[in-house]
């Protein structure tokens, strides 16, 4: 059995000053998608008065820049409180943007696996824009990537963002609200045989909606692709070391003892934590509540055995809150 981590109703003074810095994910930990997470803002003012560096580290497939201008804007939060955003979307497009083009100068031919509505509209073309010398394509026959962005639709087209796909071919049907594979695996099926390598630009697989329903994300799309078709993918985001390091680099802090991950999946927040050396605090009411809270506190018996069952050592966090404030 895994050591019992510290077990507290929020960020304890003790906590607080034994790091220099904090590496925040954001959903599930200051916000569920719509508002602040109760306490989640006056932790930040608390870290930031105590002159902590605070950092970004988010499975998200929006920019930095985007990230950020959210947390500023709709969710409230006190401008310039963040010293760094890294997002797996960014991580994305850095690397497309900068990889070397195809020797005959064509644009790549990319897949796109994204989101559908309004609001996505603008999100999913900042990160067409910001992938470089690209062409969209809804044939996986066609495709020399594909990118896994968003878990409701296979982009038809530019000129389709943010159209409704309802009852189209496009459409990934359930996947979202239930994780069903019906209209998603045709494409990994076709994209498998020509051994199409994917990436993914969110890596997280659910989430917790405002609506307190369980929203599957656009790690599954790559989960499938390889454990059913042995599909090719390459990460970008949570639970990969790397990531971690960056933030790292990008805080100044030397010492891997000075900096604490916080974060609520055990599968990415704190087996990336652990992979890179660092300690971490587990926000319990995130996507593990109902294996490890009880009466809104951190239940210690359940979190133990939600950590065993889970991976042991590997997912064992340095301290558990139920959620991120100040206690």
């Amino acid at each position: 059995m895994p050591p019992t981590p510290t077990i507290t109703s929020g960020l304890t003074p003790s906590i607080v000053s034994r790091y220099s810095a904090f590496i925040l994910d954001q959903y599930g930990v200051l916000h569920d998608g719509a508002k602040p997470l109760p306490g989640a803002v006056d932790a930040i003012k608390h870290l930031k008065a105590a002159n902590k560096k605070l950092a970004i580290l988010s499975n998200t497939s929006a920019s930095s820049d985007s990230c950020l201008d959210r947390l500023y804007g709709k969710l409230g939060f006190p401008q310039a409180s963040f010293d760094v955003a890294i997002t797996s979307g960014g991580e994305c497009s850095k690397y497309f943007s900068s990889r070397p083009a195809k020797q005959d100068g064509t644009p790549t031919k990319v897949m796109l696996f994204t989101w559908s509505g309004e609001e996505a509209t603008i999100k999913t073309t900042q990160f067409i824009d910001s992938l470089g010398n690209i062409e969209i394509t809804s044939d996986p026959d066609a495709a020399d990537v594909a990118i896994s962005h968003g878990s409701d639709v296979v982009l038809e087209s530019i000129e389709k963002l943010g159209k409704s796909t309802a009852d189209s071919k496009f459409d990934l049907g359930k996947l979202r609200t239930e994780c069903t594979y019906e209209c998603l695996d045709p494409y990994l099926k076709a994209l498998s045989d020509r051994k199409v390598p994917m990436f993914s630009a969110n890596p997280d697989l659910k989430v917790v909606t405002p609506s307190n329903e369980i929203s599957y994300m656009p790690g599954v799309i790559c989960k499938r692709y390889e454990s059913e078709f042995n599909g090719e993918v390459t990460y970008f985001g949570k639970p990969h070391r790397e990531h971690f390091l960056a933030c790292k680099t990008a805080l100044g802090i030397d010492s891997d003892d000075l900096i604490c991950h916080v974060g609520d999946s055990l599968h990415h927040d704190i087996l990336g934590a652990n992979a890179a050396g660092i300690s971490s605090v587990f926000v319990g009411s995130g996507i593990h509540r109902d294996e490890c809270m009880k009466d809104g506190e951190v239940d210690e018996a359940m979190v133990m055995a939600m950590i065993e069952k889970e991976g042991g050592d590997s997912v064992n966090p340095t301290h558990c809150v139920p959620l991120f404030k100040i206690a």
